[in-house]
């Protein structure tokens, strides 16, 4: 059994989403993890958690961040399969995982799509771009276990009587952002919209959905509260 099957992992889970600005019940979380036999997922939640509190007192440009980005990148770069699998782990309706063959244990046979679109921060997922139909259908299940700060949506052009249902799953976001296809004379009207049902959540939008924008949108940081 993994440490994500844990019976007790949810509420660490579900406690962290509603409490998404105490590092402490990310670091207990960790701790749990490493006495339950996933060192590789709590030394990541550490790495994160410290560099996030350097970067809030003002030492992002210090050596000690430099050394904790080297670590950081041995579970993010492109030759690690954490990334992924974390990732398919905490946003399953996003990342799908398969195989090439019959069996994901024969060398090369995994395949994994959708983990570029989900974003770590302080150790769990913070960032999340999907289409405003996947949010439609998965927020509520995809929030009730990651403490979801930032939104990316494209292809959002939808009825008015679907951003209805749409806002409850976009409140208490800090930042939202909607990717357009192209120009779109509705664009000011929604944004203008969205901002006026909510208050409090910076709405922006970028010209098109790519692979740049979706850097850009890592890059991004996260407003505080």
């Amino acid at each position: 059994m993994s440490t994500s099957e844990h019976r007790d992992w949810p509420a660490f889970l579900a406690a962290i989403s509603a409490n998404p600005d105490d590092d402490s019940l990310r670091l207990v979380a960790a701790d749990f993890l490493e006495e339950n036999g996933d060192p590789d997922r709590a030394m990541f939640i550490r790495i994160q958690v410290e560099l996030a509190r350097l970067e809030t007192i003002g030492l992002g440009k210090s050596p000690e961040v430099d050394h904790l980005r080297r670590k950081e990148r041995a579970f993010l770069g492109p030759l690690s399969v954490f990334r992924s699998l974390w990732a398919a782990e905490a946003c399953p309706e996003l990342v799908r995982i398969g195989s090439r063959s019959h069996s994901l244990d024969a060398p090369g046979s995994m395949t994994v799509e959708g983990a570029e679109t989900i974003f770590f921060r302080r150790g769990f997922v913070e960032g999340v771009a999907c289409s405003a139909e996947q949010w439609l259908q998965h927020a509520r299940a995809i929030r009730s276990r990651n403490p979801v700060q930032r939104l990316l949506l494209f292809s959002v052009h939808l009825d008015r009587g679907d951003w209805w249902v749409l806002l409850p799953l976009l409140r208490g976001l800090r930042l939202l952002i909607l990717a357009e296809s192209g120009f779109d004379p509705g664009t000011a009207e929604r944004v203008a919209w969205l901002q006026s049902q909510l208050p409090g959540i910076p709405v922006l939008t970028f010209p098109q959905r790519s692979s740049a924008m979706i850097e850009l949108f890592r890059a991004v940081p996260t407003p505080h509260r």
